[in-house]
């Protein structure tokens, strides 16, 4: 009689020493994605996006795509950097769906509400409904991982981070706010120290983020002629169909090593939220002029109001005199 399968299977587990089951599980797990072929069919498709999903996109979602396609278009144009291929994307029917293809990856995935894996250079996010800010944005922040993928080698993490919440949108004028915040608390990420991985701490997440953003930021508003140069080159070099290498780019673009150019970027935070403490306590002076005005003219008509009433003086007709 032969053995059942999993008797069989029971077997080889028992043979197989520890290290080496690992590596089969692991490729195991490698080969996850092509199983999605069987759950996951292309749904819409544009220039820029290949969006798969498990069931028919609504018509909704395929007006969001093509205007999401629309802004790819535009930040293409503004690097000067095309890519002639669209980026893979699946989207989740439901939560569940979503950890099963987050399942193995790092752990901020878990609570993220799409990721981007370079394993197989493909997008995953969570269905719109489960979406807690905007789903073009999110998207977007993905696709441009996926897009810096093609055209670096060796990117720093702050800078991936950075470039995605920048150009996606993600940074209003209250993150500026919390930023500011946190770095007056001492609270503000060494981007040389996470180049290559995430802080340990959920709760040093949002800071890591916004600090990588305000590191773009100031790449390019601070220093204008440098970025220009860096992406001059980097464009020079997808051209010829090779990646750029990031550090050796940056390095010939700013006249700097990625460790100085920290430095510079913490010297700057640390002016900067001394100007905007400057402008919000001005402002603060701005708001409330008027109402210490109107206080103090009501405070003046009381204190009038509480003087005693004296008669009036008679005129004198006066006397003549000769």
């Amino acid at each position: 009689m032969k053995p059942s399968i999993t008797a069989y299977i029971t077997r080889v587990l028992h043979i197989l020493p520890g290290c080496f089951f690992a590596v089969i599980l692991a490729g195991l797990l490698s080969l996850s994605p092509i199983s999605l072929n069987a759950a996951y069919s292309l749904q819409h498709k544009t220039n820029n996006l290949a969006v798969y999903a498990e069931e028919p996109i609504p018509g909704n979602m395929i007006i969001g795509l093509n205007k999401l396609d629309e802004r790819i278009d535009e930040l293409q144009s503004t690097i000067s950097i095309y890519i002639n291929e669209p980026a893979v994307i699946y989207i989740a029917k439901n939560n569940t769906s979503y950890q099963r293809l987050a399942l193995g990856k790092a752990k901020i995935v878990e609570f993220s509400d799409a990721f981007y894996s370079g394993m197989d250079a493909s997008i995953y996010i969570r269905p719109a409904v489960e979406i807690r800010e905007s789903f073009s944005n999110t998207l977007l922040h993905e696709y441009i991982h996926w897009y810096l993928e093609k055209i670096f080698s060796h990117a720093p993490l702050w800078f991936h981070e950075g470039m995605a919440t920048h150009f996606s949108g993600q940074m209003g004028f209250e993150r500026y706010l919390y930023f500011l915040q946190q770095s007056f608390l001492g609270r503000s990420s060494d981007l040389f120290r996470m180049s290559y991985s995430y802080p340990d701490k959920q709760e040093d997440w949002q800071i890591f983020y916004l600090s990588s953003s305000m590191a773009v930021r100031f790449m390019n508003e601070n220093k204008a002629q440098e970025w220009k140069h860096f992406w001059d080159m980097v464009a020079s070099i997808t051209r010829n169909g090779d990646k750029a290498a990031f550090n050796d780019v940056f390095g010939v673009a700013y006249r700097s090593n990625l460790y100085d150019f920290h430095i510079q970027f913490a010297t700057y935070v640390k002016r900067l939220r001394y100007q905007y403490l400057f402008w919000g306590i001005n402002s603060i002076l701005a708001l409330l002029l008027p109402v210490v005005l109107i206080i103090g003219h009501r405070i003046k008509r009381k204190r009038m109001a509480m003087l005693p009433d004296f008669p009036e003086l008679e005129e004198d007709d006066g006397e003549d005199f000769g």
